[in-house]
């Protein structure tokens, strides 16, 4: 009892130095509590900016373990289901309010069960698409638009295109969303055995032409997004590197890799012999990775890695991480062991070091909730991200192949050739914008630059572009309105169209730049 009284009387005097240094509210976390489906948006200072139950479908009365929250924050969806018949429906909602519902046939298990974050919404909130396996064998996948709370695209199991490629149907097989947009729907398809395997197929089922085709990019559901580049991290094995495979049990993930959405490749950017690797998580807006690891020894660090593979340091031995997310200087994370019987909610700046970090908010007594999504309410800048190192040649998405994009105004650790292994800086040449090619976006003093539905200023604005943001050419030159437009792709897969230059205090600046 004293030991508890004097972790109280820490986090108090903790608690209220946090709340004092805070100057803004930088970023927030949503959590979830599977008990009462209570959802509780917390600030960077602690502050409980909004809280609330979410709703039960008629004839439900349990809620899910899980809960996805939209890139936007303010998109919920879930599957609420009956503790008795174990029948649920899938539900969508903005807040506490009901925008669209799936009553779901008997089914064995569901994507959200395997994968319940951002990625099961397409980048612009305004997709989501959900799989699940049918108790009597086969499956469906779903794809709904939020706006309307209606299913516009359904792939089945006994689809022709599905059997082309003779895929599962069986009693447990679930499609798994990997990458959602209006062109495509990226899955995978798993299964309790799949499970224990090093790597899983993926599937690409274009919406455009309904036509199914085998993606080796996602091949672990052990992964995280960068939103604002499309960039994916993910844990694998990779027998190409040093490993222990046979001393661990199953597989040993030896090596973190990384899927340029640009270029369309995918290769392993750090490689551990000894360990096996865990929850990789982009932090401090992009610029490193955090990653947990054991050896065979069960000795367990989380690491703290910089884009081209070297290694920041690691977290104190005593910090345990339930679940963790990415914010602008560091990450979030909750922990059940900081004070007994209670989640707490931790902040660590890592552009000031490696350490436990701070907490930010407790929970009630027993009450263990879940970290399920934390981002910027304020403008982040968009800087030029460093390059990552490639330690083995790339695979490639369909139709997709060739060199690996640099980041902005970066060159490239890159060398696939290289027998030895090193790395090699290979420079990006910059050419004329041409379809098909690369562009970056040049604003001055923070502005961004409009993508409109078509090319002219009438048209509504589908996105803004960051200074230094990389986007793939899709059409033009088109000239309106005295502009030159220009068809651009986002990483994300929002396209839409933006003017080549602008004329800005009587000189002219090019806003796209080629390369």
């Amino acid at each position: 009892m004293r030991k508890v009284a004097v972790m109280l009387m820490v986090l108090v005097v903790l608690l209220a130095a946090g709340s004092a240094g805070a100057q803004s509210v930088g970023w927030s976390a949503w959590l979830y509590n599977p008990q009462n489906g209570l959802m509780t948006q917390v600030s960077e200072s602690g502050d409980t900016l909004d809280q609330f139950a979410l709703p039960l479908a008629a004839g439900t009365d349990m809620y899910p373990n899980k809960v996805a929250v939209a890139p936007s924050g303010d998109v919920i969806a879930y599957v609420p289901y009956n503790s008795s018949s174990f029948q649920g429906t899938l539900l969508i909602t903005r807040r506490d309010q009901i925008i669209g519902s799936l009553i779901l046939p008997n089914s064995y298990i569901d994507s959200l069960q395997f994968a319940a974050n951002e990625t099961v919404f397409s980048a612009d909130s305004t997709l989501l698409a959900y799989g699940y396996a049918l108790s009597d064998g086969g499956w469906m996948l779903h794809v709904i638009d939020i706006a309307s709370g209606q299913t516009i695209f359904v792939l089945p199991h006994d689809e022709p295109l599905v059997a082309v490629l003779g895929l599962s149907g069986g009693v447990d097989v679930t499609p798994v969303p990997r990458h959602v947009s209006w062109e495509r729907v990226s899955f995978n398809l798993m299964s309790i055995e799949a499970q224990s395997l090093p790597s899983f197929q993926a599937y690409d089922w274009n919406l455009l032409d309904n036509t199914l085709n085998a993606n080796p990019v996602y091949a672990s559901l052990d992964a995280d997004v960068l939103l604002s580049t499309g960039e994916i991290v993910m844990t694998l094995f990779d027998e190409r590197l040093p490993n222990q495979n046979s001393a661990f049990p199953f597989f040993q993930t030896n090596s973190l890799q990384i899927y340029d959405p640009i270029s369309g490749g995918r290769f392993p950017f750090y490689n551990t012999q000894d360990a096996q690797l865990a929850m990789p998580r982009f932090i401090q807006n992009g610029e490193r990775i955090l990653v947990d690891s054991v050896d065979v020894n069960q000795r367990f660090g989380w690491r703290v890695l910089e884009r081209d593979g070297r290694l920041v340091g690691t977290l104190p031995t005593a910090v345990t991480l339930t679940a963790a997310r990415g914010v602008p200087d560091g990450f979030v994370y909750t922990t059940q062991t900081f004070i007994p019987d209670t989640t707490t909610l931790m902040a660590v700046n890592t552009r000031a070091g490696l350490d436990a970090g701070s907490p930010i908010w407790t929970s009630g007594l027993g009450e263990i909730v879940e970290l399920v999504w934390a981002g910027s309410t304020l403008p982040v800048a968009q800087i030029a991200l460093p390059p990552w190192t490639q330690l083995a040649p790339p695979v490639f998405a369909p139709g997709r192949g060739g060199a690996v994009a640099p980041a902005p105004n970066q060159p490239l650790l890159v060398n696939p050739a290289d027998a030895g292994g090193g790395a090699v800086l290979v420079t990006p040449v910059l050419g004329a914008l041409t379809p098909g090619g690369l562009a970056t976006i040049n604003t001055t003093e923070g502005d961004t630059l409009n993508m409109r539905l078509g090319p002219g200023l009438n048209f509504d604005i589908v996105a803004r572009l960051r200074d230094g943001e990389r986007v793939t050419v899709v059409e033009g030159p088109r000239s309106a309105e005295g502009f030159t437009w220009w068809k651009l792709r986002t990483a994300a897969g929002i396209e839409g169209w933006a003017v080549e230059s602008v004329q800005e205090d009587g000189t002219r600046l090019q806003t796209l730049l080629p390369g």
